[in-house]
């Protein structure tokens, strides 16, 4: 069944809103920091009342994680299809699918990421920012085949990520992104391949 024209428009009303509301927020963390936004400097930033501000979300906390949770699905969305024709393409190189489009679209939103995961962001946003990392490292990581589980593998790997992916963001290096993807693949390979080994 179709859905009322009534239907779609609330419906892009409310991405409209949602968007709005994230890019606020990081725009705030990147100026003040994470402890020093309240709901209401999220509100005026984005031109929303608090009353639409709640029918989204419960607090700042959950339009952090929703923002995240919804970067997630479309990494893993092209990671997945990245998978698919590694498979049917016997030369393509093993990897983290999910990499090359992160670091994309933090080239595309450079700005939006230096709040994200810089300096300023503070201690709550960055962990969050890692655990995404680590679940979409775990997606594409097999069981070890080493002493290390799969689970202390992701951790290693996020880590060593998210701080290679910090200098670039922060530093404003020459390094294209796929440059740094390459060479963030060239540093993770041994590990990569330990965990490789059972298959």
């Amino acid at each position: 069944m179709a859905k009322s024209q009534t239907t779609v428009s609330a419906d892009r009303r409310s991405i409209r809103t949602r968007m709005a509301l994230r890019y606020a927020l990081i725009e705030l963390i990147a100026e003040r920091g994470w402890d020093d936004i309240a709901v209401q400097d999220i509100c005026e930033r984005a031109d929303v009342g608090r009353t639409t501000f709640y029918l989204h979300y419960p607090n700042k906390d959950a339009l952090l994680q929703g923002g995240l949770d919804e970067l997630q699905a479309e990494l893993q969305r092209q990671a997945q299809a990245l998978a698919d024709a590694a498979r049917r393409d016997v030369g393509t190189p093993a990897g983290f699918h999910f990499i090359a489009g992160l670091i994309a679209h933090a080239h595309d939103q450079r700005q939006l990421f230096r709040g994200l995961i810089g300096r300023r962001s503070g201690h709550v946003v960055q962990q969050r920012f890692r655990e995404m990392v680590i679940r979409l490292i775990s997606d594409e990581l097999s069981e070890s085949g080493g002493s290390l589980p799969r689970a202390a593998l992701a951790r290693w790997l996020a880590g060593a990520f998210v701080e290679l992916l910090s200098w670039w963001v922060e530093q404003g290096t020459q390094l294209t992104s796929a440059e740094l993807a390459r060479e963030f693949e060239v540093l993770a390979q041994p590990v990569w391949e330990q965990a490789r080994q059972k298959d």
